[in-house]
């Protein structure tokens, strides 16, 4: 379960104006743009230290710094869930996204806590939630229970709760 940032290719102008409280910083998408902006900052000059020095260009007035764009980590293709819950399915070829009905129900049913923050990380608590009221038709007593304490909801709003008091059963 790694996550971390990923890093673009593209960078940013930073510009932080020390003595001007209305535009303390500024963003622009390349120096060139800065420059042009700002007709007192030589393009040449600014891109010549910024390129060699890799540190800020800094005066009394502003400080110009490039910034890599870190962008939002995003999903992997499928979750870090062990093989060991989906054993009767070619584990490696699972359509991550069209199963998520049957992910969802076989972590509820069998997965450890950390399986379950898994599963809730890569779709969304939202998205686990919505599945669990209104497409998952089976659980057992116990998976109902732990569903209910787990993200606070009435076993009534589940759909296969009220499916199963619906159904008659067996008396022995």
């Amino acid at each position: 379960m790694k996550q971390g940032a990923n890093f673009d290719s593209r960078r940013v102008v930073l510009v932080h104006w020390k003595n001007n409280a209305n535009k303390s910083v500024e963003v622009y998408s390349n120096l060139k743009n800065f420059s042009l902006a700002n007709p007192m900052y030589s393009y040449d000059t600014l891109n010549n230290y910024l390129s060699k020095k890799k540190m800020p260009f800094e005066t009394d007035d502003i400080r110009v710094e490039r910034k890599q764009v870190i962008t939002k980590p995003e999903r992997p293709g499928k979750p870090d869930l062990p093989k060991r819950l989906f054993w009767e399915f070619k584990y490696d070829e699972m359509d991550w996204q069209k199963d998520s009905e049957t992910v969802i129900e076989r972590v509820v049913e069998r997965g450890s806590p950390e399986e379950w923050k898994e599963m809730i990380r890569f779709y969304g608590e939202k998205k686990v939630i919505n599945t669990l009221k209104n497409r998952t038709t089976y659980l057992t007593d116990r998976a109902i229970k732990k569903v209910c304490d787990f993200f606070k909801l009435k076993p009534e709003e589940l759909k296969c709760y009220i499916r199963k008091q619906s159904r008659s059963q067996l008396w022995i």
